[in-house]
């Protein structure tokens, strides 16, 4: 049996909504195929759980006694939420969990395989069109009435970006240098991946330095903590967020390393150390070995 799910945005009483789909397909010497519009209201990754507990449902309706049975999905976090309980409806797992008794009862064997979904296998193929045509229906005919958490998080992330953007958008003062990259303000909730692995006090700095709110001088000077806005000893320029990270003399050879790793082409613009990926990257190596921009650092400096 192959299953999959299925999402296409449509507008529904004139409300823009996504409409998910679930689907069974089987082609052996039982040809059966099920396409239900689920929910407007639920996560692509529910959708294909719900596929999985309605083809093991069908399964266990069906199937002979002693019958060897194979459920295949394209989704491989599907799968690893199913085999961990992650995020999985309670009532959902309850009814594969029965159903999967009742299996054992008639002595079936199920197994649960993944497929990839670049490799042109017909029964995977035919299960994508059922539940691109299942989407298109305009009513929703699913059982799953209950609203999964994790839309209403996915609804609210939505609904603040639309209202930032909007805000962006009327906002005389957008800032002179992200003027200068951004044409386009393209906001995600996920947290980068460079981000999530690095240690706390380095992504504490680079969040800060690219706020241009930090432990350098100019930045001290402002509130009146600091006497001067000079960096120490050899080098007297601005001990700016971009001098530190450029220009400052006592870190030569690291800032060598940036602008190589960064394949940085124009230095009078550093936001961009902080926004594309390469440049990115290039910029928590840096900060995490020259700890630039703390209170230590800063203390240290001073002596």
């Amino acid at each position: 049996m192959y299953t999959d799910a299925s999402q296409i945005r449509k507008k529904i009483a004139e409300i823009e909504t996504e409409i998910e789909t679930t689907v069974i397909f089987t082609h052996e010497l039982v040809r059966c195929s099920k396409a239900t519009s689920v929910s407007d209201k639920i996560t692509i990754t529910k959708a294909k759980l719900q596929a999985i507990s309605d083809a093991i449902a069908m399964c266990s309706e069906k199937a002979l006694k002693n019958s060897e049975i194979w459920v295949y999905m394209n989704s491989q976090m599907t799968l690893q939420r199913l085999n961990t309980k992650s995020n999985v409806n309670a009532r959902l797992f309850d009814d594969i969990r029965q159903n999967l008794t009742n299996l054992r009862q008639k002595q079936c064997q199920i197994r649960i395989q993944w497929i990839s979904s670049r490799k042109s296998i017909i029964g995977n193929e035919k299960a994508d069109q059922l539940t691109r045509i299942a989407a298109q229906e305009v009513s929703v005919t699913g059982n799953m009435k209950a609203i999964i958490i994790s839309f209403v998080k996915k609804q609210i992330c939505k609904e603040t970006k639309l209202q930032w953007l909007e805000i962006w958008k009327s906002s005389i003062k957008k800032g002179n240098q992200y003027q200068k990259i951004i044409s386009n303000v393209n906001l995600s909730h996920k947290s980068l991946k460079e981000l999530r692995k690095i240690d706390k006090l380095t992504f504490s700095i680079f969040i800060q330095l690219k706020m241009r709110h930090d432990y350098f001088k100019s930045y001290l000077h402002q509130l009146s903590e600091n006497n001067s806005n000079k960096c120490y000893k050899i080098c007297n320029a601005r001990q700016t967020s971009k001098h530190l990270l450029l220009n400052c003399k006592h870190y030569r050879a690291e800032q060598r390393k940036l602008k190589e790793k960064a394949q940085l082409k124009n230095t009078n613009i550093i936001l961009t150390l902080f926004i594309t990926k390469i440049e990115r990257i290039a910029t928590l190596e840096y900060l995490k070995n020259t700890r630039i921009a703390t209170r230590k650092w800063l203390l240290e400096t001073k002596e």
